[in-house]
């Protein structure tokens, strides 16, 4: 028998979780439901027009948008930053640029949590423009979307490789239903066919295998000619950590970046993302 895969070992441990989670008494799918239909979920921005947003957008030269991630841990690098602490670290995405604020909210591997999700939307809700709220998350249940709507996401993940293809076609129904355009995240040419078959707007390539969890920044080079000319938002995910990485991207075309552990990282977080994009100064 195999050795499950990290991505695979993943998956098992969030249906036990969602499992759990729907059987509670407040949280259960009927529950969800009721609160979504009195409309206590806080109101979305569209993702896309968002995402084509950035502090260079207006300048002769625009930059690639950005999608910064707060990620406290991950199962290749273990600890990253167990102590931030997600609202603060929000505020300081939001008010330097970012056009999405991804919240990784798996407890196991990651220490995330939809509360996590939750203030950081709070911290950033009264901020004229603010990014749109992405919950990263091992999405196989429409529980699950209709939990990140009602804890403030305006998109989710939808990971190609861990889901049938009808249950890709139903989670993206699903999602879009709520108000919500997915980011559909590929790894390969066959996950990719699959994600414009699909319909979907915003495409995220992986530089990350999820099953080994080995990242090969040219992933996403392999990926962008099967995106021209479509009208479609292309995103590099994982391994983004300078420049460098950066500009390649730019001169293919690339619509934008997901940043996570250089950002939870970096020494001053402003100064690095205008670094990273090339933006001018927000100050």
């Amino acid at each position: 028998m195999a050795t499950p895969t990290i991505l695979e070992k993943i998956y098992a441990q969030r249906r036990k979780d969602v499992d759990l989670s729907k059987s509670t008494p407040g949280t259960k799918p009927h529950e969800i439901d009721a609160y979504l239909q009195m409309g206590l979920a806080p109101q979305l921005i569209p993702l896309v027009p968002r995402l084509k947003m950035n502090p260079s957008t207006s300048t002769d030269n625009p930059s690639l948008s950005l999608m910064a991630e707060i990620k406290r841990a991950s199962p290749s690098k273990g600890a990253i930053a167990m102590d931030v602490n997600p609202a603060k670290q929000a505020q300081i995405y939001a008010n330097s640029g970012a056009s999405v604020i991804s919240v990784l909210t798996e407890p196991t591997w990651f220490k995330g949590s939809l509360l996590d999700m939750r203030l950081v939307r709070q911290a950033v809700d009264s901020l004229p423009n603010r990014p749109a709220i992405l919950r990263k998350e091992f999405i196989f249940d429409e529980y699950q979307i209709a939990e990140a709507r009602l804890f403030g996401a305006d998109t989710v993940l939808l990971i190609v490789a861990m889901l049938q293809p009808e249950q890709l076609i139903s989670l993206y129904a699903y999602s879009v239903s709520l108000g919500m355009e997915p980011l559909v995240e590929v790894n390969n040419a066959a996950e990719m066919t699959r994600a414009l078959e699909l319909g979907a707007k915003v495409i995220g390539v992986n530089n990350r295998n999820l099953h080994d969890f080995n990242v090969d920044m040219g992933t996403t080079s392999r990926l962008v000619d099967m995106v021209k000319e479509r009208d479609v938002i292309l995103c590099a995910l994982s391994g983004i950590s300078g420049p460098q990485d950066v500009k390649v991207y730019k001169e293919q075309a690339v619509n934008a970046v997901l940043v996570g552990e250089a950002l939870m990282k970096a020494a001053d977080t402003a100064v690095f993302i205008r670094e990273l994009l090339g933006w001018p100064s927000t100050s």
